[in-house]
């Protein structure tokens, strides 16, 4: 019985690694893909691919009886290091393939090697489990459901507890280093010559190497991992040599502030002031989705004290971020009230009304949450308006190629909501391939918005196809044309 409570044993813990390397691996690629359906269907494509080769070529394996389990569960300890030593790698193989085809073979290097060898453990087990034909269902039902419950167990240990506890590459690098102590466990409960001392080994230099692997750039102020993102503050000269301070999610900078003054240093920040300027008298209560920094709701403050701003930020880690390391932080601000929710949660748990509904939300580089931008989801933003209030959004696409054709269905979209609406540019650019942020205006009357038209120039995309909706709304898959087109910034 104590051997088979083994074999269970073992089952158990190639299903949490199998887990522990599939979300923390698209954790890993995030900054270079985001966490949009892309990468997920790439790493959780690759992730199954590669556990039907491990049982099928495990199976062939465990029947020839050349090759010991734990010799198979070595070289999963082994490659689980991939993603500590090549980190990098995403990066280049955006460069090389492109985005689709990057995040493909990003996830089959780093992570499918480990999870093809974990995939080999059920069949060993079963085969070693297995006494007569009579009992060989069973008994492969049971390390089947072993194998299961791991990775459950893994899913919910991973992402609500280990995530937010330790940087990734310390995460993975446990992980390899268990994977050898299940490799010299293997060896104890299916028979052979111990490997104890190498596993000794393993199990204290693998989690050694993720964490010197974990170190920060001189610049980075702050880095971790939170239940919904990764984050990073750096403080560094820009290329007019003030020195700024910034908050990075998933890879993209999120705010942005001169240390010298705390004024925004994003140029939709500052565009998106200069607009609101226009009306900003009359806007006594703002509702702002998207707080990042704060740095947004601190200006608008600033250029209007007194006035009342309602936050909703998803991440309380970021908030703590914002008191401890930008201007929100640097003096009491009673009226400003970040609530910690989901905008669209929040949008219907209630009736209050704002002269002013500011979207900006992102979660990468440059897209947008798709639930931020359908039909239904203005909706709830306009309900939120008071009369002779405004929506305003910021987003960030190119104007000509395939690359603005999220910005044309958005447009669709915003057209379905909104009487009065406008595309502004932030850059009078020649450049209409290059990405730039736009500021998204929707109001009831026309008569709000034409007196920016002397000043702003509106994006020449025009509507196009049907509305985004709750029910169909491909935002990932029309946003990563950007990158299949080049990405170029202005």
């Amino acid at each position: 019985m104590s051997r088979r409570l083994g074999f269970f044993a073992l089952a158990f813990g190639s299903g949490f690694a199998v887990l522990a390397i599939e979300i923390a691996g698209a954790r890993l690629i995030a900054p270079v893909f985001g966490l949009s359906v892309v990468p997920w269907t790439a790493v959780i494509g690759v992730i199954l691919a590669a556990l039907a080769a491990g049982n099928h070529i495990g199976g062939r394996l465990a029947d020839a009886g050349r090759v010991p389990l734990s010799s198979v569960l070595a070289i999963a300890s082994i490659t689980g290091v991939l993603p500590v030593i090549g980190s990098s790698f995403p990066w280049l193989a955006r460069e090389m393939f492109g985005f689709i085809p990057g995040a493909l073979v990003s996830a089959l290097v780093l992570f499918a090697p480990p999870v093809l060898c974990l995939g080999a453990v059920v069949p060993y087990l079963v085969q070693a489990d297995t006494d007569d034909l009579g009992s060989v269902g069973r008994r492969a039902g049971d390390i089947s459901a072993s194998a299961t419950a791991g990775s459950i167990t893994g899913s919910f240990v991973t992402g609500f507890f280990l995530l937010p506890v330790m940087p990734l590459s310390v995460l993975l690098g446990v992980n390899a280093g268990a994977l050898m102590l299940m490799a010299a466990a293997s060896r104890r409960i299916l028979g052979g010559r111990s490997q104890s001392g190498r596993a000794l080994v393993a199990v204290i230099g693998l989690p050694i190497l993720g964490v010197l692997a974990s170190g920060s750039p001189p610049d980075t102020l702050y880095e971790g991992q939170t239940l919904y993102t990764a984050v990073a503050v750096t403080e560094r000269p820009w290329a007019d040599g003030r020195i700024v301070r910034e908050l990075w999610q998933n890879g993209g900078s999120s705010s942005a502030e001169f240390i010298d003054s705390g004024a925004p240093a994003h140029v939709y920040a500052s565009a998106s002031l200069d607009i609101l300027n226009l009306w900003i008298d009359k806007v006594d209560r703002a509702l702002v989705l998207g707080g990042a920094a704060l740095t947004v709701p601190v200006a608008m403050q600033d250029a209007r004290p007194g006035m009342e701003i309602v936050v909703v930020e998803i991440d309380p880690k970021v908030t703590e971020l914002a008191q401890t390391y930008f201007a929100f932080g640097e003096r009491e601000r009673p009226d400003i009230k970040v609530h910690h929710a989901d905008a669209r949660t929040f949008l219907r748990s209630g009736n209050d009304r704002y002269e002013l509904v500011y979207l900006d939300v992102f979660d990468h580089l440059l897209t947008v949450p798709w639930t931020m931008v359908t039909r239904e989801a203005l909706v709830d933003m306009r309900a939120r308006l008071a009369p002779g209030g405004v929506f305003m959004a910021n987003i960030l696409s190119p104007l000509a190629g395939e690359g603005a054709a999220f910005l044309a269905r958005f447009r669709a979209t915003l057209e379905s909501v909104f009487p009065a609406n406008r595309i502004y540019m932030t850059e009078s650019s020649r450049d209409l391939g290059a990405t730039q942020n736009l500021i998204v205006l929707g109001a009831e009357s026309e008569v709000l918005l034409d007196p920016l038209d002397e000043s702003w120039v509106v994006s020449p995309v025009p509507a196009e196809g049907p509305p985004l909706t709750d029910a169909w709304a491909p935002v990932e898959s029309l946003q990563a044309r950007v990158f299949m087109g080049g990405l170029r910034w202005y």
